[in-house]
C-alpha cells in the first residue's frame, strides 16, 4: 500500500468514524447495523497479516477474533467501508469470504425472539412494570437485562440469608452499582475455606457470559441441595456484571464492548476494561478503537472494583475464572507475554479436565492453552491475579459461539444460550470441586 493510499484511508476512516459517533452519542436511539457485514479473513503469510492489520486499523474496523497466520479472523465492515476493504484485500490477494451480509438481521431476530419469550412471562392482567424474572425459580427463556440480574441477586439475598450475601462493591462512571454475591454454607465468606473467584460481563456485548454466570448462581443457590458437592468445601465470590454501564448500553448498541466513561478531548467513549489492568498495560490504539486500554493503568472505576475484590480474597482464592465469549477456549497465563507459566503443566491438566466435562455432554471441543500461544498477546485480568496476587490457577473461559456459521459473532439464540449455560456449568463444576479439594 502506498503512503498516499494509506493516508487517504486514514482520513476516510476518521471522517466516517467521527460521523457515526456523533450520530450514536448525540441521540438516545438504537445504533443501527443495517448493511454491516462480517468477513472471514485468512492470512497465510506475515505480509498478509501485517497488511490486514494495517487496513483494519486505518479503516477503524472491529476485529472480532484477532488475526494470526494460518488462522481465520472475523471482522465487521460497515457499508461505507465495504468496497474499499474488499478492494485492498483483493489487490493484495488476501483470502476473504463474506460470512454475514447484514448484522442488523441477526440483532432483530435476537430481539424479536427475546420479546416473544418475555411476553409469555406476563399475563393479560400484568403490565410492563411487573418484574419478568420468576423469583419462584429463575427462568432462562430470555436474555436478562441488568435490572433483572440485580433484582434476582437481591431476591436471593432475602430468600437465602444463611447462604447468600449481596453487596455493592463500587460504582461506575454513570453511577450504577457493581454488585458482588458471595455464596457459602458457613453463612459468610471469611477466607477460612478455599474460594472460587469468578466474574462475567467485562465486555458488554458478550451476553452469553452474563447469562452463564447467572445460571451458575442459580445452580449454587436455588439448586444447592443438588450441588452440595460444590458448596461443602468451597466458597464462591462472584461479580456477575463487571461492566454495568456497557451492558445497559448494549440495549441500543448491541455490539458495544467497552465501558461508558468519556475519553479526553474526543467524542469517543469507553475503555476496554480487560486491557485496563496494570500488568502488560500499553496505550495501544486510539481512544475510539474497541480495544482502547484507557488513559492509564487501572484508570477505570470497574477495573479498580475488580482489583479490590481480588485483593480482598487473594489469600484464599484457589481458582479465578473470568468468563467471556466467544471462541471455545480455556486460556491461562500468560497472555501479555510469550513466556511459560511456572505451573503450566497443572494449568493445562485442569483445563483439559474442564474441556472433557463439556465433551461428556456432547458439547464442543474446547482448546486449552496459554492466551498468547493460542490467540494473541494481550493483557487481562487473569494475568493480573496470577502474577501480581499469586493465585496459581487463573483462567479466561471463552464460551462457545453457538452457531459456528456466525464465526465469533456475539449474537446467539435463546436455545444456544441455554445450551451454553449448561456447558459452562460443567466446567464450573470441575473448577469448584478442584478448589474444594485444595
Amino acid at each position: 500500500m502506498s503512503a498516499q493510499a494509506a493516508k487517504k484511508m486514514q482520513i476516510l476512516g476518521a471522517v466516517l468514524l467521527f460521523s457515526a459517533l456523533l450520530t450514536s452519542y448525540a441521540i438516545c436511539e438504537e445504533v443501527p447495523y443495517k448493511g454491516y457485514k462480517i468477513y472471514d479473513v485468512q492470512t497465510t503469510t506475515r505480509s498478509d497479516l501485517k497488511f490486514f492489520q494495517t487496513v483494519s486499523r486505518d479503516l477503524g474496523l472491529d476485529i472480532l477474533s484477532s488475526p494470526k497466520i494460518g488462522r481465520k479472523s472475523s471482522v465487521i465492515v460497515s457499508p461505507s467501508n465495504d468496497e474499499i476493504f474488499r478492494s485492498f484485500l483483493s489487490k493484495q490477494n488476501v483470502t476473504h469470504k463474506l460470512l454475514q451480509g447484514d448484522i442488523q438481521r441477526l440483532i432483530d431476530h435476537e430481539r424479536n425472539s427475546n420479546d416473544i419469550h418475555i411476553r409469555k412471562r406476563r399475563t393479560v392482567q400484568q403490565n410492563d412494570t411487573i418484574p419478568i424474572v420468576n423469583f419462584n425459580g429463575a427462568n432462562f427463556e430470555y436474555f436478562w437485562s441488568l435490572n433483572d440480574i440485580y433484582k434476582y441477586l437481591n431476591t436471593l439475598n432475602e430468600k437465602y440469608p444463611n447462604l447468600v450475601k449481596v453487596v455493592d462493591h463500587g460504582t461506575t462512571h454513570e453511577n450504577r452499582s457493581i454488585k458482588v454475591i458471595t455464596i457459602s454454607t458457613n453463612g459468610k465468606v471469611n477466607g477460612s475455606r478455599p474460594i472460587v473467584l469468578l466474574d462475567g460481563g467485562i465486555h458488554a456485548r458478550e451476553w452469553a457470559s452474563h447469562m452463564a454466570v447467572v445460571y451458575l448462581i442459580y445452580q449454587l443457590v436455588e439448586r444447592s441441595a443438588e450441588n452440595m458437592d460444590l458448596l461443602n468445601n468451597t466458597d464462591w465470590v462472584i461479580m456477575p456484571v463487571v461492566n454495568p454501564d456497557g451492558y445497559e448500553y448494549t440495549q441500543k448498541d448491541r455490539l458495544w464492548r467497552k465501558n461508558r466513561s468519556p475519553n479526553n478531548n474526543t467524542v469517543c467513549f469507553g475503555t476496554d476494561l480487560n486491557r485496563n489492568f496494570p500488568i502488560g498495560w500499553g496505550n495501544f490504539g486510539s481512544e475510539c478503537s474497541v480495544g482502547y486500554a484507557g488513559a492509564s493503568p487501572a484508570s477505570e472505576h470497574e477495573t479498580q472494583a475488580l482489583i479490590r475484590l481480588m485483593e480482598k480474597y487473594s489469600n484464599a482464592t484457589k481458582v479465578y475464572l473470568t468468563v467471556h465469549s466467544c471462541g471455545d477456549f480455556i486460556l491461562y497465563p500468560f497472555g501479555y507475554k510469550y513466556e511459560t507459566a511456572p505451573n503450566k503443566k497443572q494449568l493445562q491438566s485442569l483445563g483439559e479436565q474442564a474441556a472433557a466435562a463439556v465433551r461428556a455432554i456432547n458439547g464442543p471441543l474446547y482448546s486449552v492453552g496459554s492466551s498468547s500461544a493460542l490467540l494473541y498477546p494481550a493483557n487481562g485480568s487473569d494475568d493480573y491475579i496470577y502474577e501480581c496476587l499469586n493465585v496459581e490457577y487463573a483462567y479466561t473461559l471463552e464460551l462457545s459461539c453457538g452457531d459456528s456459521n456466525k464465526s465469533s459473532i456475539f449474537i446467539i439464540s435463546i436455545a444456544e444460550m441455554q445450551r451454553i449455560n449448561k456447558e459452562a456449568f460443567e466446567m464450573f463444576k470441575v473448577f469448584g470441586k478442584f478448589a474444594g479439594n485444595k
